[in-house]
């Protein structure tokens, strides 16, 4: 397998970014296909460079790194991602494993700017290292055996690792915040005064315009009349000193403004929103959730390592469902840079050595599995040392990289059978060096959301959970999801631990019903599928947590069964034949501690069957299993909820008392806060690094305030809501269904602007237009009108812009309508699914409530008519184009035919009048083009209380 850089050099170069080996004993051993490759500006093209070529140092406009995360593109701007640190948490067989501590974003955009982000990223790098005890040395200042020995010697690690690094968190950000302060772009008066440089971290103008000098180019391509860089140069003033002196909240990645591409900043909420995208790519990657190994597939489990007897590069072999930064590594992978592509896992990783008195004289029968091990050696008896084993124990945890996301904006399952917050967690039993002769075990497990379409209010403390979509559709994810399980480990023993009460009670029994219904389908080639439901809290209530031992005994048959890996001399010896799946609500907090209790169950059989009898529950001496096991709780909630996992006290100590539960209303507050305000911005930002949406998704955030779900096809969604409403709502067998469409409809009829729109469904037949109020959740009609085509008198399109807040909602060419203009009389018809024998509803009435309600009713906009014979209906056309990215291809266009899609609508209804009478002449001249809501006209009518409103809610959610 071709090696990775293990160290490299980034050089701001005059044409472009160049990356190159660093030295040659930190990449010893690496045949790449080419170690220094360029990175041209503006373009992003990569290309190899010989050995030769290499930019020379003079230690000014260099960056040393540990590896790329990959390259983040955002409308016309580029950034490179670079680990500027680690810190080694564990070794397996003798290979480290390394937590992403510091990262490194640099601008590709011209030379000035990629050094201004690559000197500050020193600085800051230098102040980390100033930070950590004095005794932490670097690897390049060590001999060739003292490198050897620190990356593989377990002794070297803490027994459980919790050095922190103390990042510096400063005050500059650059130049493209910069440009969207000065500018004011697309943000009010509120909103601008929040994204201020206080809150960016942006030094004073004063400081930006006078420290200029100091961002002059590189040497190699410093003008005559432009000084040097000088680090040690005073600035022209003590606010200037002060600013380039600071450290950055983004590692330095916009520092200064300049005369760089960034000041030409192209308008639109993708841009508006770089700063905070920056800010969020920084945090996100030195979160120390992060892991990576050179020459170790971290992806895989330990038995599936030595599978691969291929020379492909790493990321050819990793397995796709846990590779995280395979999005932004694709420039990489498509130029054939293979020693620059990293994989990175988001998860968990921790391990522990630990000794126990030993045992009697076993023979190695005995030791390695009874007859397992007895058919390739023979049975000799192996002397045990009586007083103490050594033994290495190591958690890694895999976050998947399918229906990725955070807690109440992620929930349940997607249709490609993907569940949120799935993890897997592998428990590896071996020696601490790894000797090959020695067995090493294995234990896998598995958490996910449940395999249902489902989600909950972030709005409340105690949400309860609300089922979507048809039987059928869930029964079709529900069978994806197991059969891919099943194809990855086998057999599967689902376990629940929702409650058995109001609120959970009817998600728990859906599950067990949708089990049964896959059950007599089939199941997974003829097995069933076994569902444990748990009631934890009721099994554990008073806080003891102790109980969910009931649960190891129920299952003890089973988790015989399916048992563990062992391998000896790189042979798999015994294989696991099925796991556990383990879901609670959110598949955090009483998933832990269950998954803890499994993890328990493994060792202490493992250890069984090297001749050591233990109780982990009862042995104080093994309190570092559940610090462990808690470390890993900690790690998977906080990416998923944004807090440490409640319940924490228990899974460390295996005691609860009042403190402990002081402590979970603490979390679960901030778990509240984070719900409401924090977590819309990071969801779109995660679904973008990994490549899942467009650019477009920022501008949805900016008119919703939340994002799409791309696991969830719209179209699919779209097209049931037509096919619902026709069976519905088309009485008349007669009728002939002509047409379909999902669009927009203001909430109060006979009105042209009342928030919120509502997405409703406009059918045609050659009868009659109906407009349908569709429940999304439930997928029922909740009430439609039909129109007499007879009734409709004329029928206008054109531009309708309902908000000028955000640029794409004052775009005249995407925001476009329909309304149709009808004469009121019995052969039209309002329903209502009142939930009763009464569905007919009286339209006057609802006239008034109009009236009093609407903000820009029927006078307003057809003046001299009667209103009480006149009444119309108002669609606005949903946009053509999609934040969801195809693979490969991107986002789909085509904003421009958005116009083109209201018209054919129009027509559509005419020619279904035109054959059902003989008004030709009249009906010829039926669809007119005309402004609905102009955008003159929508600013005037656009008040500073909305203004005002949406500042307020975007400071806080932006």
């Amino acid at each position: 397998m071709p090696s990775l850089l293990r160290k490299l050099v980034i050089v701001a170069a005059v044409d472009g970014l160049v990356l190159h080996a660093a030295n040659s004993r930190s990449n010893s051993g690496c045949n790449n296909e080419a170690s220094s490759i360029r990175i041209d500006y503006k373009t992003n093209k990569i290309t190899a460079l010989p050995t030769s070529a290499s930019e020379p140092l003079d230690g000014k406009d260099a960056l040393e790194a540990h590896g790329l995360i990959g390259l983040l593109s955002v409308a016309s701007y580029s950034f490179l991602v670079s680990i500027t640190q680690r810190e080694q948490v564990a070794q397996i067989q003798g290979r480290p494993v390394y937590a992403v501590t510091n990262v490194a974003i640099i601008p590709i955009s011209s030379q000035a700017d990629a050094t201004r982000a690559i000197i500050q990223a020193r600085k800051d790098t230098a102040q980390v290292i100033l930070s950590l005890d004095s005794s932490d040395e670097d690897e390049d200042d060590l001999p060739d055996n003292e490198i050897d020995r620190e990356e593989v010697e377990i002794g070297s690690l803490p027994a459980s690792p919790t050095r922190e690094l103390h990042h510096a968190r400063g005050a500059s950000a650059g130049s493209i915040a910069e440009d969207v302060i000065g500018k004011r772009v697309r943000f009010g008066r509120f909103a601008a005064n929040w994204l201020s440089r206080k809150n960016l971290g942006l030094p004073r103008p004063g400081a930006l315009e006078q420290d200029a000098p100091a961002t002059a180019p590189a040497p190699a391509q410093v003008a005559e009349s432009e000084p040097p860089f000088d680090d040690d140069a005073p600035s022209p003033s003590s606010e200037a000193r002060d600013a380039k002196d600071e450290p950055s909240l983004q590692a330095g990645t916009l520092d200064g403004p300049g005369e760089s591409d960034f000041d030409r900043l192209k308008s639109g909420q993708a841009t508006d929103l770089l700063p905070k995208l920056l800010r969020y790519t920084r945090l996100l990657f030195a979160s120390r959730n992060f892991f990576f190994a050179y020459d170790y597939d971290l992806t895989r489990s330990l038995h599936t390592q030595e599978a691969r007897k291929d020379l492909l590069p790493l990321h050819k072999v990793v397995d796709p469902l846990y590779f995280w930064n395979r999005h932004l590594m694709n420039a990489f992978i498509d130029n054939g840079a293979h020693g620059f592509v990293l994989p990175l896992i988001q998860g968990f990783v921790g391990q522990r050595e630990f000794t126990i008195a030993g045992a009697e004289k076993k023979s190695s029968e005995e030791l390695t599995g009874g007859k397992i091990l007895g058919e390739k050696h023979e049975a000799e008896a192996v002397e045990t040392d009586a007083s103490k084993r050594d033994y290495l124990l190591t958690l890694i945890s895999r976050r998947s990289v399918n229906r990725p996301g955070l807690r109440y904006l992620r929930r349940g399952i997607d249709d490609e059978g993907n569940t949120a917050n799935t993890v897997e967690t592998e428990q590896i039993l071996s020696v601490p060096d790894w000797n090959p002769s020695r067995p090493a075990y294995s234990y896998m497990q598995v958490r996910g959301s449940i395999p249902l379409y489902f989600s909950q209010s972030p709005y409340t403390l105690k949400p309860i959970p609300v089922l979507h979509h048809s039987a059928d559709t869930n029964l079709l994810a529900f069978s994806r999801h197991f059969r891919e399980f099943s194809r990855r480990y086998g057999k599967i023993q689902a376990v629940s631990l929702v409650d058995k009460l109001a609120g959970e009670l009817k998600l728990g029994e859906q599950y067990e019903r949708y089990t049964q219904s896959f059950n007599e389908a089939g199941g997974i080639d003829g097995t069933p599928l076994s569902l444990e439901w748990f009631d934890f809290h009721r099994e554990c209530r008073g806080m003891k947590f102790e109980n969910v031992s009931r649960l190891v005994d129920r299952l003890k048959d089973t988790l015989n069964e399916f048992c563990y890996t062992i391998l000896v001399d790189n042979d798999i010896l015994q294989t696991q034949k099925g796991i556990i799946r383990t879901n609670c609500m959110d598949c955090l907090d009483r998933t832990g501690v269950a998954q803890c209790a499994f993890g328990q169950w493994a060792l202490e059989h493992q250890l069984e069957n090297e001749g050591i009898d233990i109780d982990f529950g009862r042995d104080s001496s093994t309190q570092w299993f559940n610090t462990l096991w808690a470390d890993n709780g900690d790690a998977i909630s906080k990416q998923y909820s944004s807090t440490a996992a409640l319940k924490g006290d228990y899974t460390r100590t295996r005691k609860r008392d009042y403190r402990g539960a002081l402590n979970d209303f603490g979390l679960t507050l901030s778990r509240y806060y984070n719900n409401i305000v924090n977590d819309f911005f990071s969801q779109a930002c995660i679904d973008y690094l990994l490549g899942n949406v467009s650019t477009q998704i920022f501008d949805e955030f900016a008119i919703q305030l939340q994002t799409t779900d791309p696991g969830i096809s719209v179209q699919k969604l779209r097209q049931n809501a037509i096919d619902t409403s026709c069976k519905i709502v088309i009485s008349s067998p007669s009728e002939d269904f002509l047409g379909g469409w999902t669009m927009l409809t203001p909430r109060q009829p006979n009105t042209l602007r009342t928030f919120p729109f509502e997405e409703s469904v406009l059918l045609l037949t050659d009868a009659a237009v109906y407009s349908c109020r569709f429940d999304w959740e439930t997928d029922k009609v909740r009430s439609f009108e039909r129109i007499d085509l007879r009734s409709i008198s004329r029928i206008h399109y054109g531009t309708y812009i309902t908000s000028i807040l955000t640029e794409s909602q004052a775009n005249e060419a995407s925001n476009v309508g329909l309304v149709i203009v009808y004469r009121d009389g019995d052969a039209n018809t309002l329903r209502v699914n009142t939930r009763s024998l009464q569905s007919d509803v009286n339209m006057s009435s609802l006239e008034t409530t109009a009236s009093a309600n609407s903000e820009w009713d029927l006078v307003s906009w057809l003046r001299g008519v009667k209103r009480a014979t006149t009444r119309f209906v108002a669609f606005k056309g949903l946009p053509l184009s999609t934040s969801v990215a195809s693979p490969r291809l991107g986002p789909t266009t085509g904003v421009v035919k958005e116009m083109d899609r209201v018209r054919s609508i129009a027509l559509d209804i005419e020619r279904a009048m035109l054959a059902g009478d003989g008004r030709n002449v009249e009906a010829s001249s039926t669809v007119q083009e005309s402004d609905i809501i102009s955008l003159a006209d929508a600013k005037k009518r656009t008040g500073w209380l909305e203004y005002l409103v949406y500042d307020l809610k975007k400071m806080v959610w932006a």
